[in-house]
């Protein structure tokens, strides 16, 4: 059975459910707790097995699993202190091991799980010389706009009221729609130039170039579309 994720922007970035050894790397620390406690809820729909999360940190929101998971699914989740020998389940989830001096490669070896999902710090210490992990990065765009970046792609997802949904749901219209615009000129005529994309936004949306040049910073800014030696990249 294929537990599903609910977000396409995080199963594609995860390579969900085919990879199962993951590290979320991010020095925003709310962001972090947010999307281990997301994938818990998600994974603890697929099985009765155990799920165990370790915080080493001792700063992981409980209040965050209550609100996403959902009371009836909690009984299946096993708090601990530190990694232990023997564990069975369905996932491990550990949080900021790196505050604990902890070497995740030597910890794991005895470890009978489906999945293990690390939420630490970047660059993390814990993850050194470790092999078989995909490495996460998170950083934060604009307002509640994250970039999740692995070697090979990128996805931005918005985290809002404890909830992650796909970036573009949380844009205004108006920014959606010039967002909009602008994949249909590059589909249209390949590369342009900024100078390009702010006549096809002030144009066809019926504002002045100064909003249209605004529109295309703030595009810009939540990570949409990027410049590279004044083009456009959508």
């Amino acid at each position: 059975m294929k537990c599903s994720l609910e977000n396409e922007a995080l199963e594609r970035i995860l390579v969900w459910p085919y990879n199962r050894r993951i590290a979320i790397l991010s020095n925003y620390e709310y962001a972090k707790q947010i999307l281990q406690a997301f994938l818990i809820s998600k994974i603890a729909k697929c099985t009765s097995e155990n799920i165990y999360l370790i915080d080493y940190s001792g700063r992981f929101r409980s209040e965050l699993l209550s609100n996403i998971v959902g009371h009836e699914k909690l009984e299946n989740i096993v708090y601990l202190e530190k990694l232990i020998n023997g564990i069975r389940g369905y996932s491990l989830h550990i949080h900021n091991p790196s505050e604990s001096n902890v070497r995740i490669g030597s910890s794991i070896r005895n470890v009978d799980v489906e999945f293990i999902i690390i939420t630490d710090y970047s660059p993390s210490k814990a993850l050194k010389g470790t092999k078989g992990f995909l490495k996460v990065y998170c950083r934060k765009r604009k307002d509640r706009i994250y970039e999740l970046k692995t070697f090979t792609d990128k996805v931005l997802i918005a985290v809002s009221e404890g909830k992650i949904v796909e970036a573009f749901k949380i844009l205004p219209k108006y920014l959606f729609r010039a967002l909009s615009l602008l994949k249909e000129a590059a589909a249209e005529y390949g590369n342009y130039t900024v100078k390009d994309a702010v006549v096809i936004v002030s144009a066809r949306m019926s504002v002045n170039k100064n909003f249209a040049r605004k529109i295309i910073s703030d595009l810009v800014s939540y990570g949409f579309i990027e410049v590279n030696k004044g083009y456009v990249i959508v």
